[in-house]
């Protein structure tokens, strides 16, 4: 606690006052010797009421003590009506007369060698659940790294793991961070249930062997039906490894994504030829091209378009391509979809290598693209939490990866089936030694994440 100002002292001249103070300071084993203050900090001085009852070099109950030396001790306390609080702790060092050994007499309120009394730590613990630290360090006048020191050693209290019921639907994306003195953003593995959307899991980065290691943990690994994903081989190995039971669905938003790439691109080659100042209207009329056409307004959109159709041929044999990759999901069975892309694909120009690459990327992912006409699942409920995740992490600037796993597993409310009253567990444990009705966990609901950040819980 940084001085701020001069203090002001008030005595502690009678015994009301002596007893008023001990009674606001709520810390019983302290008897007030003084009070100083000024606008932004109060310190108040305390010593301990009672002598120790045991020598802990001898272990003799009640030894006669004599004051050897003392020394005075600043430690934090909860702030006081938005001033923050120090205990001048007068910490006495005893010699024991029955063994001769020196100690330094220990204190219920504060942790050997802490410079925060436990109610503070426990408030500071408390409060990094739910509020950023950044909003914490300024409101306390506490160091970033001591508040998340905290808050780790508050997780690490909590139960490890997280068992979870398996779902049918599995959903895996990446959440892309930007760490400070990193040239490359960090990827971390976000998993996700499809059948309650819910968190299941952060994972520190999104390698094979981690993803394995993941899928193989889980409580019925032969439970899992589909895994929907985008285009990382990683993923795709480890589900393979894995989940023996599960397909793997390609998100459309994913492949439609190339074709829009695609375009872009190509609408990009013609930067150099078109001149600076008609590149310049074509990249703000890019949107007419990107956008799909049952979209498009016809007045000035379909008129813009068209425009530049006229201007650039390629560009009208391009967004057709684009389009009609996008109309394959229109398909009413797989075999319809497969016609659609052979025909789409035999339909690309020689001359146009971005489609040709859409193209080469669909086949080599073929089967778990077409994947999706079988049970019609997509990624998106895992893209719209990502995007809330990433705004948790945003507003930490910088929480590593243990704190926002833990901001966003341990500290909202999972969606949890409790067994009814009445359901036989009681019967089944007395009969089997073990029970047969447990509440099942089924993750962190997207819903309560965005309720969380909403309300400024997190």
């Amino acid at each position: 606690m940084a001085p701020s100002g001069a203090f002001h002292k008030k005595g502690v001249n009678t015994l009301s006052e002596n007893k008023l103070l001990e009674k606001m300071l709520d810390l019983p084993e302290f008897v007030v010797t003084d009070l100083k203050h000024n606008e932004h900090d109060v310190r108040v001085y305390v010593e301990k009421k009672e002598k120790p009852c045991l020598c802990p070099a001898c272990g003799v109950m009640d030894p006669k003590l004599r004051v050897h030396s003392a020394r005075e001790q600043e430690v934090r306390d909860k702030n006081i009506q938005g001033k923050r609080v120090g205990l001048m702790f007068k910490r006495r060092r005893y010699k024991c007369m029955e063994c001769s050994a020196t100690f330094y007499e220990l204190s219920d309120s504060i942790s050997p060698k802490s410079r925060l009394t436990n109610r503070f730590r426990e408030y500071i613990a408390e409060q990094s659940k739910r509020r950023s630290f950044i909003e914490l360090e300024r409101e306390l006048d506490i160091s970033n790294v001591t508040i998340r020191e905290i808050f780790l050693e508050e997780v690490e209290n909590l139960q490890c793991g997280l068992d979870l019921e398996t779902p049918s639907i599995i959903g895996i994306d990446e959440i892309h961070i930007q760490r400070e003195g990193k040239h490359r953003k960090q990827a971390w593995a976000l998993i996700c249930n499809g059948n309650d959307r819910t968190v299941m899991d952060l994972l520190p980065n999104r390698n094979k062997p981690t993803i394995i290691d993941y899928f193989k943990n889980l409580k019925n690994p032969y439970n899992v039906e589909v895994v929907t994903m985008d285009m990382w081989e990683p993923y795709k190995d480890a589900v393979y490894q894995a989940l023996p039971n599960a397909i793997i669905v390609i998100d459309k938003f994913h492949v439609v994504k190339m074709a829009n790439d695609a375009l872009n691109t190509l609408r990009k080659s013609y930067k150099d030829k078109l001149g600076q100042k008609k590149n310049k209207a074509l990249k703000k009329d890019r949107y007419v091209l990107l956008k799909r056409e049952h979209d498009l307004r016809p007045l000035p959109d379909i008129a813009f378009r068209d425009s530049w159709f006229n201007e650039i041929p390629e560009l009208k044999v391009a967004y057709e391509l684009k389009e009609n990759l996008f109309k394959i999901y229109d398909a009413k069975t797989k075999n319809q979809a497969r016609m659609l892309f052979n025909n789409w694909k035999v339909s690309i120009p020689d001359d146009m290598k971005e489609f040709k690459d859409v193209a080469a990327t669909i086949e080599n992912w073929y089967t778990e693209i077409f994947n999706y006409f079988d049970c019609r699942v997509t990624n998106a409920f895992v893209e719209g939490i990502n995007s809330t995740i990433r705004a948790i992490e945003k507003q930490g600037r910088g929480y590593a990866f243990e704190v926002l796993r833990a901001k966003v597993m341990y500290f909202i409310n999972h969606k949890v089936d409790k067994p009814s009253y009445g359901s036989g567990t009681f019967s089944n444990m007395m009969m089997r030694g073990s029970w047969n009705d447990v509440p099942k966990d089924y993750g962190v609901q997207f819903e309560a994440i965005i309720k969380a950040i909403n309300e400024g819980l997190l």
